[in-house]
């Protein structure tokens, strides 16, 4: 089975690049709806985490407009991404704009590394890629992919413009390692952690049990914090902003530092999600396991 779901996305890859870019990303949103449309129980999950987190600031319409369009965004974005093959310096100048990466520049000044700090948000898999054709290659904290024949597959798209991927099993001693080689780490912090490995801090004002590693890290290695979002303005047009350093907290109490400082950085992943809801993955079951079926 795992074979032929590779064989299909394989197929999928193929397609799509047949098609003109503005005609695949048509496809990609057509999917999105589709998917929306069929979506059932897990759409209605979707809805309810998007009115449990904006409490009584949205509307059961206006929650189930942002799913709709984040559904689409996210048919555009497999689209994107199945397209990497195409991807080069010049479609990246045509289609992506960048808003504050001189900030990437002075923390890497310092010799002690720096931290883009992200979120599964917008097209997440173009964000590193552009990065990387910028001249800002990283090294992103990932987990493997269940599929080993997509995940070899996949692998290959992300680390195609120079790019690194560190498996997330062990991988604190080597997002210290990289740091403090003045390297630029990559990190996705807006899923559920297992109350063992994590802090429960606040995420839309309800605890959510969130990693760790990341505030252990950079209260050794010294290093600084940059949130740092993409978000799709229209069609293939995308933003990237680049935040300014997020202010950590160093007292002297570890354990206290390191709940304060994941706090931070859990409050500068909702800031831009309220800023473009719809581009968020709103999938994530963020605050409580869910039972599986």
């Amino acid at each position: 089975m795992d074979f032929a779901a590779y064989i299909v996305f394989k197929g999928f890859v193929w397609f799509v690049n047949l098609l003109p870019l503005h005609a695949s990303l048509g496809l990609g949103s057509l999917i999105g709806s589709v998917a929306f449309r069929l979506g059932g129980k897990r759409r209605r999950r979707v809805v309810e985490s998007i009115l449990r987190a904006f409490g009584g600031d949205k509307s059961e319409e206006e929650a189930t407009a942002i799913a709709a369009s984040m559904y689409r965004n996210l048919g555009m974005s497999l689209v994107e991404f199945a397209r990497f093959s195409r991807l080069d310096e010049g479609y990246v100048e045509r289609y992506v704009s960048f808003d504050g990466l001189e900030r990437i520049d002075t923390a890497l000044e310092k010799g002690k590394g720096v931290v883009l700090l992200a979120a599964h948000f917008g097209n997440w898999e173009l964000l590193s890629a552009a990065l990387a054709l910028k001249g800002y290659r990283l090294s992103a904290v990932a987990r493997p992919l269940d599929n080993r024949y997509i995940n070899a597959c996949t692998e290959g798209f992300r680390t195609a413009f120079g790019n690194e991927i560190i498996e997330k099993k062990n991988a604190l001693r080597k997002m210290m390692e990289l740091l403090r080689r003045n390297g630029i780490l990559g990190i996705l912090l807006d899923q559920r952690s297992s109350r063992k490995e994590g802090v429960m801090v606040r995420f839309f004002n309800i605890p959510a049990p969130t990693s760790k590693g990341l505030a252990a890290v950079v209260a050794k290695t010294g290093s600084e914090v940059l949130p740092v979002y993409i978000h799709r303005v229209e069609g293939p047009r995308h933003r990237v902003v680049c935040s300014p350093p997020i202010e950590l907290v160093r007292s002297g109490d570890r354990q206290s530092d390191i709940r304060e400082n994941t706090q931070r950085f859990t409050a500068a992943i909702e800031e831009f999600i309220r800023r473009h809801p719809d581009q968020w993955f709103w999938f994530h079951s963020r605050w409580e396991r869910r039972k599986k079926a």
